[in-house]
């Protein structure tokens, strides 16, 4: 069998660059994704509702840190930070802003001036303004820990100044140790929590939502707070937002559209356990806060 040769084709040079251009660009992309599977995070499209799924990551000792959601909510950054024992992480205090940490897994020491804590998976820290953060995790531990910030204005500097006993000392608790409450939207079953109460951070609150499925938080509006969830350990729900509709899993995140008519729904055999966070557009906005009812002591879970 005799093969037919075609003539050579030379590629003019607009064509050839063109074509160089091209090949540039993806393998820059490819080096990108790269460096994204390294740190362990995979971004998702959620159906209208921006979310993004936190990888874990492990591998040599070190300090990980990534951002999350970027440019979602104005004055607000969120970046997921992982330690790999032996390590330390330095968080210098900024008079600027304000800083939480949600560790949501593994084990660490933290230290903020002479105060030191052991924390774990499912605790909330917060020290008090202008004071630094060491975190310490020893060998053989991982550290996996979410850390949000938000810019302050002049008047949120005012406002922190009303409040001198919420800055007094470190706030440091596991979760199940926070306040409970409940609220018209949620079921009887349903344990919520509050996390980081009012006035703590201008603008800003924090709690969790935990019940088992069948089971809604009914679908309800606040045009006057920018919100978060953070899917915690064997949380499987649909988020709802208008039309819109995504699957919030363990060690994932999601912003709230904001102003949207949106709720949670649990099926039968999954469970329901995240933390939301609110950023109020005006200190006003947080007399949303006082739909959230103080559960009797004996209610207490």
């Amino acid at each position: 069998m005799k093969l037919k040769m075609f003539p050579q084709v030379r590629p003019t040079p607009a064509v050839a660059g063109s074509a160089m251009h091209h090949t540039r660009r993806w393998f820059a992309c490819l080096a990108m994704s790269s460096a994204l599977c390294t740190l362990g995070w995979t971004a998702m499209a959620g159906g209208g509702i921006p979310l993004e799924k936190l990888n874990l990551p492990s591998g040599r000792p070190g300090v990980q840190i990534k951002p999350v959601l970027q440019g979602e909510i104005k004055e607000v950054s969120v970046d997921q930070v992982s330690i790999i024992g032996p390590a330390k992480h330095l968080e210098p205090a900024n008079a600027g802003s304000a800083l939480v940490w949600l560790v949501v897994d593994g084990k660490g020491t933290m230290v903020a001036g002479t105060s030191r804590y052991e924390v774990e998976g499912e605790t909330i820290a917060r020290a008090p303004q202008g004071v630094a953060w060491q975190i310490e995790v020893p060998e053989g531990q991982t550290l996996h820990a979410v850390r949000v910030r938000r810019t302050l204005t002049a008047s949120d500097l005012a406002e922190l100044k009303k409040y001198p006993q919420n800055n007094a000392a470190p706030l440091v608790k596991k979760f199940r140790d926070c306040t409970p409450y409940g609220e018209a939207i949620k079921s009887p079953k349903t344990v919520s929590r509050t996390l980081l109460p009012e006035n703590f951070v201008p603008r800003m609150a924090m709690g969790t939502v935990e019940t088992s499925g069948p089971d809604v938080v009914g679908r309800h509006k606040h045009p006057m707070l920018e919100q978060i969830f953070l899917g915690l350990k064997g949380n499987d729900i649909t988020v709802l937002a208008d039309d819109n509709r995504a699957n919030l899993t363990g060690f994932s995140i999601l912003h709230i559209p904001l102003g949207s008519n949106h709720g949670a729904e649990v099926a039968a055999g999954k469970h329901l356990h995240y933390v939301w966070m609110d950023f109020f557009v005006a200190t006003e906005g947080q007399e949303w806060l006082k739909n959230h009812k103080a559960l009797p002591p004996q209610t207490k879970k």
